[in-house]
């Protein structure tokens, strides 16, 4: 009788790796599909996608944001309202990785097809949420099929289905090593050898795969910034500031979903909050998608009172959205509420001695408060509060890395505002 270490049979190995295979490959089809939907939805309501203008708002009048945004927000609102009140319950990415019931374990194929479909609509139009949750879905909808069909046991199955998942992310945005990281900290919640070579696979398949369809630039166009000991200096100081900010954002994130308008209330629910994401958008039309315009508008640097108004402006119609019935992510999002609170801090700290009111304070070790990086505090806001409202450490530095292509200097200076933002998130009170 074999032991209970004994390697598994070849004939099993091979299930394996066709398995991590076809995982990878359908994640990303699925997120090249999703990515090509979302280019075909923003050519309609824009007139030109993010593959011709990275920002797809440039270009266009307030009138015609608006009317785009509540089509969008009116289709949407239907689909959904549909799909709650006559199809099955949709499984998300954490209920399909437990996979603890028999409908986890086998979500409705259609249903959640739809469900991700009807996500990419919304942000395609300007609905002020992420894209990213989507392609998780699909790759984990795909990756439960395929470790069923090779009979997989449960434990390498809730591995390939959490790689699957982190497939769909690294596909879309080209960043396989962050995708594997989100699988690992996130999803499983542990660190082995076995799994991380089977996420990183999965994941470097996927990229592959959607780049038929993805670019393969970094997401947004930032320079690099130095890892000198007052960049690391300064970017822990941003990072501690913008650790409370990024806990009390991701916690009323959790209170808006917990209170997520149902049924007949999203029909009237999300248009009106389409309605006046649509409104604000006439003066900031950074507000609307996932997030790309308005941290782009952060790292390219922006006035105080317009940083001031986005950073409101943005926080307060992603979670109107979220509650009005929308589903989506807070990820790309979140990143651009924590670069704009970084470029705040910064444009602060640089004006404030010009008031009088404060002296132009040298911090030893730092220099002068009126000398302060911009973009340096954009990307320490960035990973500090993504780290936080992500409540994942190394995935939001892989993401930041991945996102804007930051070279190796970077890595001490971004790892000082993680980590000081970590920790001062921990002074938030724990929900009693």
């Amino acid at each position: 009788m074999p032991s209970a270490d004994a390697s598994p049979p070849p004939s099993s190995r091979l299930h394996l790796v066709a398995a991590v295979a076809l995982t990878g490959v359908a994640a990303g089809l699925g997120a090249a599909a999703l990515s090509w939907l979302i280019h075909m939805v923003q050519h309609l309501a824009y007139g030109h996608s993010e593959a011709q203008m990275r920002i797809v708002t440039d270009g266009t009048t307030s009138d015609h944001r608006l009317w785009a945004l509540l089509a969008g927000g009116l289709v949407v609102a239907l689909g959904w309202t549909c799909l709650q009140l006559k199809g099955r319950p949709v499984v998300g990415v954490n209920g399909a990785v437990a996979a603890d019931t028999p409908a986890r374990r086998r979500p409705p194929f259609l249903e959640n097809v739809l469900h991700a479909v009807l996500q990419i609509v919304a942000v395609g139009s300007g609905a002020p949420i992420g894209r990213e949750v989507a392609p998780r879905e699909l790759g984990v909808l795909f990756a439960g099929r395929i470790a069923d069909s090779f009979r997989l046991d449960d434990e390498m199955r809730r591995i390939l289905v959490a790689s699957g998942a982190a497939a769909g992310l690294a596909g879309v945005y080209q960043v396989p090593l962050a995708g594997t990281i989100f699988a690992l900290e996130i999803l499983l919640g542990a660190f082995s050898i076995r799994a991380g070579v089977l996420a990183l696979a999965v994941s470097v398949i996927a990229t592959l795969v959607a780049r038929m369809d993805v670019s393969t630039e970094t997401f947004y166009l930032v320079g690099q910034v130095e890892g000198g000991t007052v960049m690391v200096l300064w970017a822990a100081l941003v990072g501690a500031l913008v650790g409370l900010p990024g806990a009390a954002f991701r916690r009323a994130v959790q209170q808006v979903e917990s209170r997520r308008a149902r049924g007949w209330e999203v029909l009237w629910a999300l248009p009106l909050a389409c309605l006046v994401t649509g409104v604000v958008a006439m003066w900031l039309p950074q507000v609307l998608g996932n997030g790309r315009s308005a941290a782009q508008a952060a790292y390219d640097g922006t006035t105080l009172a317009l940083c001031a108004a986005l950073l409101v402006g943005k926080t307060a119609v992603v979670l109107m959205t979220l509650r009005a019935g929308a589903f989506g992510g807070t990820l790309t999002p979140g990143l651009s509420i924590g670069a704009l609170a970084g470029l705040l801090l910064a444009l602060l700290a640089r004006l404030l001695p010009q008031t009088g009111w404060v002296p132009d304070v040298v911090v030893p070790g730092l220099g002068a408060l009126s000398q302060m990086d911009l973009l340096l505090s954009a990307l320490a806001g960035s990973v500090g509060f993504l780290a936080v409202s992500m409540n994942a450490p190394l995935t939001a530095f892989a993401l930041v890395l991945g996102f804007t292509g930051q070279h190796s200097a970077a890595i001490l200076p971004m790892l000082a505002a993680v980590t000081m933002a970590m920790a001062t998130a921990s002074l938030w009170p724990a929900r009693r």
